[in-house]
This record gives structure tokens, C-alpha cells and sequence, in this order.
């Protein structure tokens, strides 16, 4: 949880070392989605993509979890987020870099998702060649900036690029995605093989809400004893620095964090923070309910519906925020064979 020097402190840092040419509009986007989707329906039956749930679609990959839908509802979410996020930070990213993107060098984002910071980015530096990998193929295949390329790819099965490709790594909010251990031993490992020596990777992560009502405070419990159960670590964000630091393939690691104030007591960006996570929470509704049926606790499909209601005034009465944290670091020698 956070502490009082968390929140009036918005932003800091914290080293360690160690042993088509423009952003899409939202209707753009839409058609693409709907093109997109129409081509799908044929592959979609045959090789089981996507599965339903309580009328929202999620991937169907076996053996894998992962809480949050992958259609049109949440892919709007996912834009809308990506602009709250580049708003607090006023930025796409940490690292130095930026006279390197300039210039022109090879950018790789996992879990790309909607492909909103690929886009972004890819509109902004024109001489970079940006690459967006995701589990779902929900971005853009023909709309879009020349600079970029759109991949379906499951990261645990490996990234399809040979050792030393990227000059820049990114990731962005996929806690849900791995395990503590997957994180550990082989996800930041094996995003750190493609990227070049002299690079870096940089990790975006949030921490659950914090200064939370009763009501809200019961979901992210419920949430957390679900992440749980499948061996995801709630806290991770908290732990990147020190995998990170363990792989001894970065000379120098930084941490940075902003608080993003949550609910109309904080104006705008608060009422647009209040709405992602309000949304988010209805986004794993299908995945929680299976979780409460199964723990037997009495809240109805209904009942849950009310408590997110609730949440609305709980935001303003207790002044809820949530930060986001940023982990990069240079790379400075290989992955071992």
C-alpha cells in the first residue's frame, strides 16, 4: 500500500546499479477493427481464437490466463488509457533515447495490444521502425503508419526476432500476462535477448488502487485472492527493478513513479483515471464472477453491478489515486548461451 510520502511526492526517481504517418482517429481505428474482425470470422471457428464470455470475448490460447476481454470495448478502453497515461507522464517513455528515435532505430513493444503506443510513437518518430507483438490480434493490419508492424505472437513460446535486433524494448501493463516465476526466469530474459547491447528495455507497470473505500477495496481483494489462485503476484510491479537487476545484463537501473489522483475531485484527468479503472473492473467482471461462484461468496452478476456503482462517490469521499512506475535500464553485455 501507499504511504503518505507516496502521495505528496508525484513523481520520483531512484538508480541502482549493479555486479500511414500520422495517428489514427478513433473512426479510423473503428473501421480498421471492423475489417479486421470480418476477415477473422472465418479463422475464428475454425481454430477456436476467441472464446465468450457473459457476452465478452477473451483470447482462447490454452494454458494461458489472462483476465481482461480483447474486444471492441476494451480495445477503446485501451486507447482511451494510453492517452491518461502519455497526459500524467507527458511522455511515451523514460529511457534516453530520444535522439536515437530520431535518428531512426528498430523499436519493439510487447503486448501492444491495440497497438495505441506503437501508433503514437510511430507518428512521432517517422525514421524508427516500430514492431508490436500481442497474444490477440487486435491492431491495426492495414490502417496505419508506414514505420509499423503488427505480430500475433505468444511471448511464452518465444519472440520471432534473433538475438540483438531492437535498439529500444517496451513493455506496458501486462502483469496479468505471467506468473512470478515467468517474469523471473523468462519473460524479462527473453525480451532482453532480442534487444541490442547499448539499448534499453523499459518496463511499465501500475500498482492497485490505493486510499480505496470499502466497496472498491473488496473487488481488488476478490481480484487479488483470483490472481492468486493462478500464481499471478498482485505486487509485481514492486519486483521488476530486482529481476531486472538479476538477469546482470544492465549496467544501471532506473525507477520512476507518478501518481495519478483518481475520481472528479481531481478534475479532468481524474475523471478520465476514475473511468479506466471503472472500466477495467466491469472488463473483468466475467472473470471474477467465475471466481466468486466458485468461492462461494453470494454476490450476484447484480450485486456486483451496484458495488461498481458505489465505487463512483467512494473515489471523491476517500480521494483514491493509484501509481503507475516505470523500470529502464542500458543493456551492456548478452544473454548467456
Amino acid at each position: 500500500m501507499g504511504t503518505n510520502n507516496t502521495k505528496e511526492q508525484h513523481s520520483r526517481k531512484i538508480s541502482f546499479r549493479n555486479n500511414s504517418d500520422r495517428l489514427l482517429s478513433t473512426e479510423q481505428l473503428r473501421e480498421e477493427r471492423i475489417s479486421t474482425a470480418s476477415n477473422d470470422t472465418s479463422s475464428t471457428s475454425s481454430t477456436n481464437k476467441f472464446k465468450y464470455i457473459e457476452g465478452r470475448r477473451f483470447h482462447n490460447w490454452p494454458d494461458t490466463h489472462y483476465d481482461l476481454p480483447n474486444d471492441d470495448i476494451e480495445v477503446d478502453r485501451l486507447h482511451l488509457e494510453h492517452f491518461l497515461i502519455r497526459d500524467v507522464w507527458q511522455s511515451n517513455f523514460s529511457s534516453p533515447i530520444h535522439e536515437k528515435l530520431l535518428s531512426g532505430c528498430n523499436v519493439l513493444d510487447v503486448g501492444c495490444g491495440p497497438g495505441a503506443w506503437c501508433l503514437d510513437m510511430a507518428t512521432q518518430y517517422k525514421n524508427s521502425k516500430f514492431t508490436g507483438l500481442d497474444i490477440s490480434p487486435i491492431f491495426p493490419t492495414e490502417i496505419k503508419p508506414r514505420n509499423t508492424i503488427f505480430q500475433e505472437c505468444q511471448i511464452l513460446e518465444g519472440i520471432p526476432y534473433k538475438n540483438q535486433t531492437f535498439d529500444f524494448c517496451h513493455m506496458r501493463f501486462m502483469f496479468p500476462s505471467f506468473d512470478e516465476n515467468q517474469w523471473r526466469t523468462y519473460v524479462i530474459n527473453e525480451v532482453s535477448r532480442v534487444l541490442k547491447i547499448g539499448g534499453y528495455f523499459e518496463i511499465s507497470e501500475y500498482r492497485l488502487c490505493e486510499n480505496t473505500g470499502p466497496i472498491l477495496q473488496r473487488l481488488f481483494d476478490l481480484r487479488c485472492e483470483m490472481m492468486m489462485n493462478i500464481g499471478r503476484n498482485p505486487n509485481i510491479a514492486s519486483l521488476l527493478g530486482e529481476f531486472m537487476r538479476d538477469t546482470n545484463l544492465f549496467e544501471e537501473i532506473i525507477y520512476e513513479e507518478k501518481v495519478i489522483d483518481t475520481g472528479s475531485w481531481a478534475g479532468k484527468i481524474g475523471e478520465a483515471a476514475r473511468d479506466d479503472v471503472f472500466t477495467r473492473m466491469h472488463a473483468i467482471k466475467p472473470a471474477l464472477m467465475n471466481h466468486i461462484r466458485y468461492s462461494g461468496l453470494g454476490i450476484s452478476s447484480e450485486d456486483y453491478d451496484e458495488m461498481l456503482n458505489q465505487c463512483i462517490e467512494e473515489f471523491n469521499e476517500y480521494k483514491t489515486y493509484f501509481v503507475t512506475c516505470r523500470w529502464y535500464g542500458k543493456k551492456i553485455k548478452n544473454n548467456p548461451s
